[in-house]
């Protein structure tokens, strides 16, 4: 599979701006700078605006928690996030305090595969062994905070039973790893920040959920499940076959976001399957025949129709 660098893509985007007519309509894309999300919101930008349906521009924020909120008062158009995060952020319970009733999912976009990696030279086998070790601490009820006590709690864990290291978002944590003030990191499947702690740390590998967790894991973040993942030389942490959690990502937008604009949306990214897969491991599961699959939560009505009159054509 071919995969596109970050300057790659953003080359690419630029180049679909420029080929743009004047009059083509811009969009807004909330999304956090570097990791696995800002990765999906380059490859997103790059693609839609190469079809000519519309111009994507991303608008970075530190974190998830500082552009739902514009996203719902309708100042983004859209935005990305995992599906607890959208769920805790629409319900205003757990990660956000707020309730954002004016969100409407556009795409279910693929399974994110994410777990809890340290460098193999810590001998690291199970959560259990964390015991003692440099723990990042997010601030409370944000999304690495719930990852990082489910992970302890795997463990038969607290915080009482590691050495906090205060972390304030997911490059900050990146960055403490790297330089050695952590033991562990929150990371993505396929993700650039894999490759990048690999370079920086040697061998890394992801450390397995025991099969009993899956009920914990969707206690904590809805809509979780657990995944087994084979070995995979090319992918970074996965030297050994290993069991991660998983969630959808999703394309979110206003409720009130044109339905000619949400439909272009929809549009280029059905028809943009494999432009989007060549841009990273992380679209390899990426299929425009589910990304209107059922969810417990709403539909931009735009983006329901569109979806339904591909399945019926």
């Amino acid at each position: 599979m071919t995969r596109i660098s970050k300057g790659g893509l953003l080359a690419v985007a630029m180049g679909a701006v420029l080929a743009f007519p004047a009059t083509a309509q811009t969009v807004a894309l909330g999304t956090t700078e570097g990791g696995a999300t800002g990765q999906i919101a380059t490859a997103i930008a790059s693609v839609v605006s190469a079809s000519g349906e519309l111009q994507v521009r991303p608008q970075v924020s530190a974190n998830t928690s500082q552009y739902i909120p514009l996203v719902n008062a309708g100042r983004l158009e859209f935005g990305i996030a995992n599906y607890p995060q959208t769920w805790y952020a629409i319900d205003g319970s757990g990660m956000s305090d707020v309730a954002n009733p004016n969100l409407r999912v556009v795409a279910a976009l693929f399974p994110f595969q994410a777990g809890i990696v340290a460098a193999e030279s810590k001998g690291v086998t199970g959560f259990s062994d964390l015991a003692g070790l440099n723990v990042p601490r997010f601030p409370d009820g944000s999304l690495g905070d719930y990852i990082v006590r489910m992970a302890l709690n795997a463990g038969g864990l607290t915080y009482a039973d590691v050495t906090e290291v205060p972390i304030a978002n997911f490059p900050r944590m990146y960055d403490a790893i790297k330089q050695g003030q952590t033991d562990i990191s929150i990371a993505t499947i396929g993700s650039k920040p894999t490759y990048d702690l690999e370079a920086a740390l040697g061998d890394i590998q992801f450390i397995p959920f025991d099969e009993d967790a899956a009920p914990l894991l969707a206690e904590v973040l809805p809509g979780t499940y657990l995944r087994e993942i084979a070995a995979n030389e090319e992918l970074p942490g996965l030297d050994s076959a290993t069991r991660v959690f998983a969630y959808d990502y999703l394309l979110f937008a206003h409720k009130d976001v044109s339905d000619d604009i949400v439909t272009r949306m929809a549009k280029a990214m059905y028809e943009g399957a494999e432009e989007l897969k060549a841009t990273s491991p992380l679209w390899a599961e990426y299929d425009p025949a589910t990304i209107g699959k059922p969810l417990e939560l709403e539909y931009h009505p735009a983006a329901a129709a569109f979806y339904q009159s591909v399945a019926t054509n």
